[in-house]
């Protein structure tokens, strides 16, 4: 601690050495032992003071926040307000043997003031999660995707007891391929924004990201040969993506523009920006081997194997990923996708989809080079796939590490008789749901089915189940299903049905009453409790089909018979015109009350149609006219039902993709683009293979111009035909279509009309016809709460 020099001296001193002859050198040492003392002291208490700043430093980062709750704070400014967000305190914790989980409870806030809300929490995600379950069962408030409930006491209420979750799974994977396509290709940040808030409040932790990128591949490609003009050239317009990126189809309906692509890579980096700041994973599709046409020709040691056609469209190629010009385009396409979106852990890829062929590729190896290649460009990467069909192919489970894939199942509730450890051997899968297709506007999920397929699933010994899977093809629809499939991974068991429904209400509309909780009885004995038979989704309407007299469904991947009791349902209707008057104002009301109406009015349809063919097959003209005219009458009330809604009109639909550029020329690509998918969904080919009406939706617009005007038109002829005798003349449906669809005709932007007028009228029409299905019974036995 001393220099070496005072050390000797301190020495000779102590020690009396004889070259210290006389007191002027004694007095001198005397000092300098002084000095050395001070400089000891001091040296020791500067040592203590690091010592003790270290041991300060150690326990303040032990106790530093595991991160910052500022990001969660603003989604609740964003969705309450400040005012009530001020009541909220949050506090960031460590996850409990890496699983997440929330609690609720009374605490204090930064001043030190008692009995507030305060929520702990894993992640943003998670605290946000834990804020979404105190608004549903304390404050009996509802945000969702379709409307919402907020009508919150000045103060806040505080839990009774501390209330905690913990997610029992890991993963909670949210959107469909096909999601941006079908619900909003052309949505700006507004939309996003909201969109990622409410997925947070229902736990979700992984969501896919496809906007922007498109410019990856572009960038890509154009390494390998192509020009700019090639490019825009192959990728479609915004509305048909998803399935390029799935390797389906390419070049439709127009050229991108390259102002359009800008646009949306912004978009996609401040998706991938909110999502990280709110702790969620954004997942990117990765590189399979995916190429342009004559890739081979640019490219002389390509091996690209066709892959024939998809509904009607050519497919892309698909490049060997065992070759070594595989692995130089996958590394420039990761490259060049963290250069424009970052990094991240999570890479969703599907080999083969949906007919597919492998030509002269061993599907093993290709498997292997394709995980390969991924973890070349990002170590420990999640390979994410969907459980679909044949997908994924069983020589790809035998090849590659399962420790890094999610199987994101698709068909968990379709079957009663699946046992995806032994089938997917063992790899990680998520217990997911496709209750929605196209976007059609059809209530019903096969909830009951959740309820106890997901416990059995995950009660197994060798259980793999790791994660739920929130898939509709399209969002924004069937509220109830996306709110209960979420909070499977926050249980410890099944709910009981009756229970969980009531509090639905009692948090949807604000207050428990009698008649919510019958109308929601109605709707969980019908549409949320359809069986595991071959289906996810609830039949389509009629009113939205192909005109002819034997039609059954409007798809032609849809159900062509109910799949529950239409009676049942209906009861529902007078039950919601029944709620107390103060609990009609929500938009969550409102939303659930046209819903159910159109619902009622769509489920006519498969009752009145074999009456019109019968009539037409017996040649009764006037019971035919009055029976046509009573189904054209019913699909303009309809589109003004549906008209009250901003969620359910095709104008704000097509005026969003519009208003995505500021090139007259170029609005009208887009608009023809978004007109396209909804109707004839493609060219005539892919039209004709069945994809026409595939993305059928009951929106105002449609049906009260486009559907309608097909029926009319439809009917005419079969009146014609009636009156001269003569076989009605085909009708070219697809040339109706794409004539409607190169329109730019406008459609109203703004809801009209009151719906619970509405609403009564339909009732009151219904219930005085025999063929009407609705019940005037509404005695319903009462359902008694419990805690939950």
């Amino acid at each position: 601690m001393f220099p070496w020099k005072l050390q000797q001296i301190l020495k000779l001193i102590l020690k009396g050495d004889p070259w210290m002859k006389n007191s002027n050198q004694q007095v001198l040492a005397k000092f300098l032992i002084f000095i050395c003392l001070c400089f000891a002291f001091q040296s020791t208490a500067f040592a203590g003071a690091k010592n003790t700043q270290l041991e300060n430093d150690v326990k303040q980062t032990a106790q530093s926040p595991a991160f910052e709750t500022e990001n969660a704070t603003k989604a609740v400014e964003r969705l309450i307000g400040k005012k009530y967000a001020k009541q909220i305190n949050f506090k960031a914790v460590e996850k409990n043997e890496e699983k997440d989980y929330f609690s609720i409870k009374k605490g204090r806030n930064n001043n030190g003031i008692k009995n507030r809300i305060l929520i702990e929490g894993t992640s943003p995600s998670a605290l946000l999660t834990g804020f979404n379950w105190y608004l549903k069962y304390v404050a009996h408030a509802n945000i969702s995707w379709n409307g919402e409930q907020l009508d919150l006491p000045k103060k806040l209420p505080v839990p009774e007891s501390m209330i905690k979750k913990e997610a029992n799974v890991q993963h909670r994977f949210a959107l469909n391929d096909t999601d941006e396509g079908y619900t909003q290709p052309y949505a700006e940040w507004d939309y996003w924004e909201h969109k990622i808030d409410i997925l947070a409040l229902h736990g979700v932790n992984e969501v896919l990201v496809y906007p922007g990128q498109e410019a990856v591949y572009k960038k890509t490609f154009m390494e390998f040969g192509y020009t700019e003009e090639e490019m825009l050239e192959w990728i479609p317009q915004p509305a048909h993506q998803a399935w390029w990126l799935l390797q389906n189809m390419s070049s439709f309906p127009d050229p991108i523009s390259q102002d359009v692509i800008d646009k949306r890579v912004k978009l996609g980096k401040k998706i991938v920006k909110r999502l990280k700041e709110l702790g969620m994973t954004p997942v990117f599709p990765g590189y399979f081997g995916t190429v342009p046409a004559d890739f081979e020709e640019k490219n002389q040691d390509a091996n690209v194997v066709p892959q024939g056609t998809w509904s009607g469209f050519q497919r892309p190629g698909w490049l060997d990923p065992t070759s070594t010009l595989f692995q130089e385009v996958a590394a420039a396409f990761y490259e060049n996708q963290e250069k424009i979106f970052g990094e991240t852990t999570m890479y969703k890829m599907d080999l083969l989809h949906e007919g597919g062929t492998a030509g002269n590729v061993n599907v093993q190896n290709a498997s292997i080079a394709v995980q390969n290649a991924l973890e070349e460009a990002h170590p420990g990467a999640i390979w994410a796939i969907l459980g679909w069909q044949s997908n994924p192919r069983k020589e790809t489970i035998k090849a590659v590490d399962r420790s890094k894939m999610l199987i994101v199942d698709g068909l968990s509730d379709r079957y009663s008789d699946l046992n995806r450890e032994q089938e997917w051997l063992n790899t990680p899968y998520a217990f997911g749901s496709i209750w929605n297709f196209g976007g059609h506007t059809t209530m019903g999920a096969n909830m009951s089915v959740w309820n106890s397929t997901y416990w059995d699933w995950l009660e197994k010994p060798d259980s793999a189940l790791s994660g739920i899977a929130i898939m509709p093809e399209a969002s924004d629809n069937n509220p109830v299903a996306f709110d209960f499939l979420s909070e499977l991974a926050w249980r410890d068991k099944p709910v009981d049905f009756d229970t969980w429904f009531s509090k639905w209400t009692e948090r949807r509309y604000g207050s428990s009453d009698q008649h919510a909780i019958n109308a929601w009885q109605a709707l969980q004995e019908s549409a949320y409790s359809m069986p595991a038979n071959g289906w996810s989704e609830a039949q389509d309407g009629l009113f939205s089909a192909e005109p002819n007299l034997s039609a059954t469904k409007a798809a032609s991947w849809s159900p062509s018979s109910m799949r529950y009791d239409p009676a049942t349902f209906a009861k529902a209707l007078p039950e919601l015109l029944k709620v107390d008057s103060s609990l009609r104002t929500s938009s969550a009301y409102q939303y659930d009350l046209m819903d159910v109406t159109r619902q009622v009015i769509s489920n006519e349809s498969r009752l009145l149609l074999p009456q019109i063919k019968a009539a037409y097959n017996a040649k009764d003209t006037e019971k035919f006219n009055k029976l046509r005219n009573q189904w054209l009458d019913w699909m303009k009330l309809l589109d003004q039902v549906v008209g009250t809604n901003e969620q359910t009109m095709i104008g704000p639909w097509l005026e969003k993709a519009r208003s995505f550029t500021s090139n007259e020329a170029e609005a009208v690509k887009l608009e023809y683009d978004a007109r396209t998918l909804l109707t004839v969904w493609g060219n005539r080919s892919g039209s004709e293979a069945g994809l026409q009406d595939y993305a059928n939706r009951e929106w105002q617009g449609l049906v009260g111009d486009y559907y309608y005007s097909r029926w009319k038109t439809y009917f005419d002829s079969l009146d014609k035909a009636l009156r001269t005798g003569e076989e009605p003349k085909a009708i070219d449906w697809y040339e109706f279509g794409n004539n409607w669809a190169q329109q730019t005709n406008d459609y109203p932007l703004e809801p009209t009309g009151d719906i619970y007028e509405l609403a009564q009228q339909v009732y009151d029409e219904l219930a005085s016809q025999q063929l009407a299905s609705i019940e005037m019974n509404s005695d319903w036995p009462a359902v008694h709460l419990e805690n939950q």
